[in-house]
């Protein structure tokens, strides 16, 4: 049997994934109803190019494994909603149009609860996803914790979805009762998505060094250049 605290917490995974991800869905498909029609508009496809491949100086954003969702080889394939994790459907939403807004505390912090913007309730979504791998491996939660984190989502959720499906789940997902099966599967998802979160993050720092490699190699071709010619 759980204590309060796990319930808390499971409950809250239960939310953020079950409810809260089908509202950003939502959101999400009202803007972009033919995601890829919109992916390979030649312009936006030169967006996330950059976002992948970065000029000189940039940050990489998408790697192999994004952008292979968003353009599966080989050939057109059709991709929706249904294929992207949060990560991906932020990362459209902030880099093609119709661009949402980015909230004043930017996509990566927490707003406050006054900022009741699309792009606030997005980034509550996004730090929220993070919270909850960061506390997975205790997998507890404070009822005053609790208490406020759903006040969050439950705001984001509203704010994105506010359709009579999504206000229903939502009432439903704070009384549903949590057996043994639902906190095991919930348990097992949260390890699941932990283990993805780690394994991208290994990736972003392995990319970030080649990266740097390849800046460093561009900038040792282009000195020796220069010295050849004088």
């Amino acid at each position: 049997m759980v204590s309060k605290e796990e319930d808390n917490f499971l409950r809250i995974v239960y939310l953020h994934y079950r409810v809260a991800t089908g509202a950003l869905t939502n959101f999400f498909d009202k803007l972009h109803p033919s995601l890829s029609a919109d992916l390979n508009i030649p312009g936006n496809k030169a967006i996330l190019q950059d976002l992948y491949i970065p000029p000189p100086r940039k940050k990489r954003v998408l790697y192999r494994g994004q952008w292979d969702t968003l353009y599966p080889p080989p050939g057109p394939t059709t991709v929706t909603s249904a294929d992207l994790d949060l990560t991906l459907i932020v990362c459209i939403l902030r880099n093609i149009s119709p661009v949402v807004t980015e909230p004043v505390t930017g996509f990566d912090n927490l707003p406050p609860s006054h900022d009741k913007s699309d792009g606030a309730n997005i980034a509550r979504l996004k730090y929220y996803k993070n919270f909850l791998v960061s506390h997975s491996k205790d997998g507890k939660l404070p009822d005053a914790d609790f208490v406020g984190i759903w006040s969050d989502l439950e705001q984001a959720i509203k704010g994105l979805d506010n359709s009579h499906a999504t206000v229903a789940s939502l009432k439903d997902a704070k009384t549903k009762m949590l057996d043994n099966s639902m906190v095991q599967m919930l348990s097992t998802q949260m390890q699941l998505v932990t283990k993805v979160y780690n394994f991208t993050e290994e990736l972003k720092h392995i990319y970030s060094h080649i990266d740097k490699d390849v800046q460093e190699k561009k900038q040792l071709k282009q000195l020796t250049e220069t010295l050849d010619e004088k």
